[in-house]
C-alpha cells in the first residue's frame, strides 16, 4: 500500500485515512456519475428507467434509491463475490467509510430512521457467518425493524432470474411496528437490482404508518 504523506497533511489537524485496497483496484469500481433515474438511481439519460415506470403502473411510490457504485462493473462483481458469497468479512472495510458517510450526507439522521434489510438465520448463522448490509453500516444507528420470515421456505434471490424475483411472496415479518407510525425511513441494502426485495420492506413500512420510505444501497 502505497500512502503519499504531503507536508501540508503531516501539519494539518485532518485525522489519517487508511485504505484497504491499492489505487490501482480501486479506480477499477465505476462510480455512479452522471444522470440518473429518480426511481432507482441507476444511470439514465431519462427521469425514470423502464423499471421505474412499470413499479408506478403497479401504484407502487417510488423508492428515490440512491447509489454510488455500478453493479454491472467486473470489479464490483468480484467484490460482491468475495465479500458477500465467499464470506470474506474483512472486505466490509472497502467500502465501509464512504458508504456511511454518503448516507449520512444524504440522509441526516436528525431527521431519518435506517432500517437494514435483512438475511435469513441460515444465511447469517450457517453459510456466510455475517449479514453483508450489517458489515457495510456498522457504525450507523439502525433499526431492526424487519426480520426475515424463516418459516417459509426461501429460495434466495442470488439464485433466481429476473422474472422469478419479481414474483418473490412477501419475505419479511415486521417488529415493533408501533415506532414506525410517523417515522421517516431510509432502507439500507447492499445492491438494487429489481428492486423487488426493497419494495417488499416499503410496503410494510407504510402499512404500519410510515410517513416516507426511501432506500440506499452500495451499488445498482
Amino acid at each position: 500500500m502505497d500512502y503519499s504523506l504531503s507536508l501540508a497533511w503531516i501539519f494539518s489537524s485532518d485525522p489519517f485515512k487508511e485504505k484497504f485496497i491499492c489505487d490501482d483496484c480501486q479506480i477499477r469500481f465505476q462510480r455512479i456519475d452522471g444522470p440518473t433515474c429518480k426511481g432507482c438511481g441507476r444511470m439514465c439519460a431519462s427521469r425514470y428507467c423502464s423499471d421505474c415506470v412499470r413499479w408506478q403502473k403497479m401504484g407502487k411510490t417510488l423508492l428515490n434509491n440512491q447509489a454510488l457504485y455500478c453493479y454491472h462493473n467486473e470489479a464490483m462483481r468480484d467484490y460482491f463475490e468475495q465479500y458477500k458469497f465467499a464470506g470474506d468479512y474483512y472486505l466490509r472495510k472497502v467500502f465501509q467509510a464512504e458508504f456511511q458517510q454518503f448516507i449520512r450526507q444524504k440522509y441526516p439522521q436528525r431527521k431519518w430512521k435506517y432500517c437494514i434489510i435483512p438475511v435469513d438465520w441460515q444465511t447469517k448463522i450457517s453459510e456466510r457467518g455475517f449479514n453483508q448490509v450489517e458489515g457495510l453500516a456498522a457504525k450507523l444507528k439502525t433499526e431492526q425493524w424487519l426480520v426475515m420470515d424463516d418459516a417459509r421456505h426461501r429460495i434466495k434471490q442470488s439464485h433466481k432470474n429476473r422474472a422469478e424475483r419479481m414474483q418473490t411472496p412477501q419475505p419479511f415479518i415486521l417488529k415493533s411496528p408501533a415506532k414506525i407510525k410517523n417515522q421517516s425511513v431510509v432502507l439500507i441494502d447492499d445492491i438494487y437490482t429489481t428492486g423487488r426485495t426493497l419494495y417488499h420492506a416499503q410496503a410494510l413500512l407504510l402499512d404500519a404508518g410510515a410517513t416516507e420510505v426511501r432506500s440506499v444501497t452500495l451499488a445498482r
